[in-house]
């Protein structure tokens, strides 16, 4: 081998280098790019999945029995309730059923919450 065949190598092995860190780089922002989208997708869409899996749970069959059975829990403990126990529990009353639909009360609820909320 002479100095200009090994001239060549070194330029050449140099040449490699200097692409396998320019490729190591742009790997590195390629991966960064992801990632921050990656990121910025999920403070996207994540509330709009929340939204859609709140409204789901809403809607579900245990969630209205759970609510309907504490309304009538509460109406009960209303019923038997002292006077002086009775003006604490309508604010109670009126905050638990202001969380709920009226028109998906039962009709005994609906006219014991319009009884409450109208009374002073």
């Amino acid at each position: 081998m002479n100095t200009k065949d090994i001239k060549e190598e070194i330029s050449f092995a140099g040449l490699m280098l200097r692409w396998g860190i320019l490729a190591l780089i742009v790997l590195g922002i390629m991966v960064g790019f992801i990632r921050l989208m990656s990121l910025s997708g999920y403070s996207f869409f994540a509330p709009k999945v929340e939204q859609i899996r709140y409204n789901t749970f809403k809607e579900s069959q245990s969630y209205n029995e759970g609510m309907i059975r504490d309304l009538e829990d509460i109406k009960m403990q209303y019923m038997q309730a002292t006077p002086d126990q009775k003006t604490a529990l309508r604010d109670i009353a009126i905050h638990r059923f202001s969380v709920y639909p009226i028109d998906r009360l039962p009709p005994d609820l609906q006219q014991f919450y319009l009884t409450i909320s109208t009374q002073q």
